[in-house]
């Protein structure tokens, strides 16, 4: 049912994300990771990296790579963009951001690059953070809770630079912990144009825990 989708229109794939209850198992699959953008101890932005399997990667790429030169021009990746990607702001683009008991996602992306790499698809976008108060302790989970995508993460998930003119303090430390404190709510059986963001459990919710990658201080 997922190769039909992918052979149908490559846009479909995230511009509809479909009836939830009818694709309670994954279809697709990603490795996520992430760069922590540190003005000193607080973060100011996020870079995402979404490498996709081999069957997405390549509807996407035979879409979207007209010339087909293994690289998306300008041109090719704004209709990237706009084709099969934009849809994904309706679900916080993956992005669970914690600091303490306080979750949100984000509404918009500060910047979207597309590449190719060894033959698959990679989604890069970058997160503006300014104001949101994001420093010593915070995490991260990449999820998605209609279950249509299956998240992975690499053996090294995450890393931390510093911006130009400040510095990176060096007891920071990354790691990729368990998360059974902070659930995720969704519904199961939500209309394909609900895209609500639940802050709490409700009646006919289910829970998750996603795992998060956890940015903290030594003291």
């Amino acid at each position: 049912m997922c190769k039909t989708r992918c052979s149908l229109s490559i846009a479909m794939v995230f511009m509809s994300m479909t009836t939830i209850n009818g694709w309670s198992h994954p279809h697709m699959t990603f490795d996520a990771s992430v760069e922590f953008e540190m003005k000193d101890r607080t973060c100011s932005a996020l870079h995402v990296e979404l490498l996709f399997d081999p069957m997405f990667s390549a509807s996407i790429i035979m879409e979207f790579d007209k010339n087909r030169d293994g690289e998306f021009s300008a041109a090719e990746a704004t209709k990237l963009r706009v084709g099969a990607f934009d849809n994904l702001k309706n679900y916080g683009y993956f992005v669970y951001l914690r600091k303490g008991e306080r979750r949100f996602q984000p509404g918009s992306i500060a910047g979207f690059s597309p590449y190719i790499k060894k033959g698959l698809l990679v989604y890069r976008f970058k997160i503006s953070l300014e104001g949101k108060n994001l420093s010593d302790d915070f995490s991260v989970a990449i999820f998605d809770s209609t279950y249509y995508c299956q998240v992975c993460y690499p053996e090294s998930p995450a890393k931390a630079y510093a911006t130009a003119g400040s510095t990176l303090d060096p007891s920071f430390r990354i790691e990729l912990v368990e998360n059974k404190k902070y659930p995720v709510y969704y519904n199961p059986y939500g209309d394909p144009t609900d895209h609500t963001v639940y802050t709490s459990w409700a009646s006919g919710l289910d829970t998750a825990f996603p795992q998060e990658i956890r940015l903290s201080y030594r003291y």
